[in-house]
């Protein structure tokens, strides 16, 4: 019978090693490889367009790369509105709103988040007028510890300036299936339930082996 116990509770901690990585799995990697092969498509803006903006997204890449501290203001300068400027971080407290907020939030993750690294050349582009829309996908190499990666999306709107596409509003999500975080935190929770159960019946046991149960329909004043 404990060989037995031993046996399931193995495999019970397996599944939840196998699903806890699941949850970090990069489901898209396979595109971080490929050349001219879209996620999600081109997208409907022209070809001049196009290049305009992936000239600014490699901007933006080489900023991420680099991550001069010095450079951020010039970063924030080159690539980012002035007006109505809002960028959503991956967590729901990550709301940054206007250029000296970003460039708080730029300066924090460029000085201790990681190495972000996003499709450019794939990237989902449409237009129309002075107003541009784009999405891909990435992944963050985070600092400490540095074997962790992230897969993220980037979804954007750019609003043409002074000849220049800038971000007026940017927003980062990690890209994880949360179908296995959810039934990971439900095994915990069903497998602390058992153990707490476990736990109720055998400190009742040991009081009753020790004799000191209380047999409240003979104790005085109770009935």
């Amino acid at each position: 019978m404990d060989i037995a116990k031993q046996v399931l509770k193995a495999v019970f901690v397996s599944i939840l090693l196998l699903f806890s990585l699941l949850i970090f799995r990069q489901p898209h990697k396979a595109y971080y490889y490929t050349n001219g092969e879209y996620i999600f498509s081109p997208g409907s803006a022209p070809s001049s367009t196009r290049s305009e903006i992936i000239t600014q997204l490699d901007k933006f890449q080489a900023g991420c790369t680099r991550r001069d501290l010095d450079q951020v203001d010039k970063f924030i300068e080159q690539l980012f509105s002035k007006d109505n400027l809002l960028v959503l971080g991956p967590m729901p407290d990550e709301i940054f709103i206007g250029d000296e907020e970003v460039s708080k939030l730029i300066y924090s993750d460029w000085n201790a988040w990681g190495d972000m690294k996003f499709m450019i050349d794939t990237a989902n582009i449409s237009s129309t007028g002075d107003a541009a829309w784009i999405s891909t996908i990435g992944y963050v190499r985070i600092d400490l510890p540095r074997f962790l990666v992230l897969p993220l999306r980037l979804s954007a709107v750019m609003v043409k300036e002074d000849q220049d596409w800038k971000f007026q509003s940017m927003q980062f999500q990690f890209d994880l299936n949360l179908f296995f975080l959810f039934f990971t935190t439900n095994m915990l929770v069903a497998w602390l339930s058992a153990s707490v159960e476990t736990l109720v019946v055998l400190v009742v046991k040991r009081f009753q082996l020790k004799g000191k149960t209380v047999d409240f329909s003979q104790s005085s004043g109770i009935l």
